[in-house]
């Protein structure tokens, strides 16, 4: 088989259409695609129609093209993927016995019987060959047909996650490795990113791509130009940069931080409720360097759980620097971690006054006998202030313990 040279996508799913799911496969699979050598071109989103997928695979199938599907793997009624793939290559649907091993072996794994009508999952395009799913039960299918290759996935994001590069291997696709650089940063707006880099893209004669998401923004550029503008731009951010590799994200940078100095950290939180420990904990291995983390969304708590005195709290205000530097050595003694994060902020949409307005965050961190503490402005929605946040709290902590170098 001919290794293909692009891929495409095609999302099946009435709810994506709707708004009730938001399709967060395309992130990960556009990334994933590029890193084996495979830029996605196309990207499609159809109903729950066996003529609209058939015409949508007929479309996207051609000869050179990797397809990848998800969604409608499972054992519903509206569950028709498999058969609208069938219809488009004009292949009869069969029993696949492999795909029946492998969701029996599922559910036998569980200690459960086999479902009414689970099977279903297991009635393949002819040629298909089954991968296991690890994460759930409807296998993946692998699929070669009119020159390209065609990978099916089940539309839960774990599951893709899970799933896919088995398939990838099935299929006889390895990595070859994206072209191309990468900077990874925290803690600046994109806008000033853009306007602080202008002058340097000009210089080298190169035009990144910024991709920015809440607190953090990537930088993906190549060419002539690009290893000399990737060693200024680490020049000029200095310690707001926390990765050269597209893959590693800030809460795996801080952990390889902490693990290789033999710290551990603990969290203290009020409007982010928890989402800097979840991110911590996302991290396989966590548990080296992670010691726990406390919601103190009350002042209450704070004093109960923390030993924050009330008056600090009269005197300062909640969202202070002198709260927040107090949760952070709190916690750091409660967990009898080496390092603190705190977060205390107003996320809104109400809650702000003129000299604090929705947005502010406090957020402070210590190590050892070092401490830091600062005040972040942050816009968008309440989400998006919680999830800015959590970046900031992250890089405070480590722009904290790289400077001990």
């Amino acid at each position: 088989m001919v290794r293909p040279i692009r891929a495409a996508l095609l999302a099946v799913g009435n709810e994506l259409l709707s708004g009730r799911t938001r399709d967060v496969n395309l992130h990960f699979l556009g990334g994933s695609l590029n890193r084996w050598g495979l830029p996605l071109t196309e990207a499609r989103v159809v109903r729950d129609d066996l003529e609209e997928i058939a015409a949508a695979v007929r479309e996207l199938l051609l000869p050179g093209t990797l397809l990848v599907t998800t969604g409608g793997l499972g054992p519903t009624s509206d569950d028709i993927t498999l058969e609208g793939i069938a219809r488009a290559l004009g292949l009869p649907l069969r029993d696949c016995p492999a795909a029946a091993g492998l969701i029996t072996g599922r559910y036998s794994s569980l200690g459960e019987k086999v479902p009414e009508g689970a099977l279903k999952q297991a009635v393949l395009p002819e040629g298909s060959v089954p991968v296991r799913n690890p994460a759930g039960v409807a296998p993946g299918v692998v699929l070669t047909a009119l020159g390209g290759v065609l990978i099916s996935l089940p539309g839960v994001p774990h599951e893709v996650r899970e799933l896919f590069h088995s398939c990838l291997s099935v299929a006889g696709i390895v990595e070859t490795g994206a072209s191309g650089f990468h900077v990874r940063t925290w803690g600046i707006r994109e806008g000033d990113l853009f306007n602080t880099l202008r002058p340097l893209q000009d210089k080298y004669g190169l035009s990144p791509a910024y991709l920015p998401s809440p607190g953090r923004v990537d930088l993906g550029f190549d060419g002539p130009g690009a290893p000399g503008f990737r060693d200024t731009v680490v020049s000029l951010l200095g310690r707001r940069v926390y990765s050269l590799e597209q893959d590693r994200t800030l809460e795996e940078v801080l952990g390889i931080e902490l693990k290789s100095r033999g710290l551990v950290v603990a969290t203290a939180e009020s409007c982010t409720g928890g989402l800097v420990s979840a991110g911590l904990t996302g991290v396989p291995g966590a548990s080296e360097w992670f010691a726990g983390g406390v919601s103190v969304y009350s002042n209450a708590s704070k004093t109960r759980l923390l030993g924050i005195p009330e008056q600090l709290i009269r005197a300062r205000g909640a969202v202070s620097g002198d709260v927040a530097l107090a949760m952070a050595l709190g916690v750091r003694d409660a967990f009898g971690a080496d390092c603190g994060i705190s977060v205390t902020g107003i996320a809104g949409p109400a809650g702000g006054t003129p000299e604090k307005p929705v947005g502010t965050v406090w957020i402070a961190a210590c190590s050892g006998p070092r401490t830091v503490s600062g005040t972040w402005r942050f816009g968008g929605t309440r989400d998006t202030v919680r999830l800015a946040a959590v970046s900031s709290a992250l890089g405070v902590l480590l722009q904290l313990l790289r400077e001990d170098r």
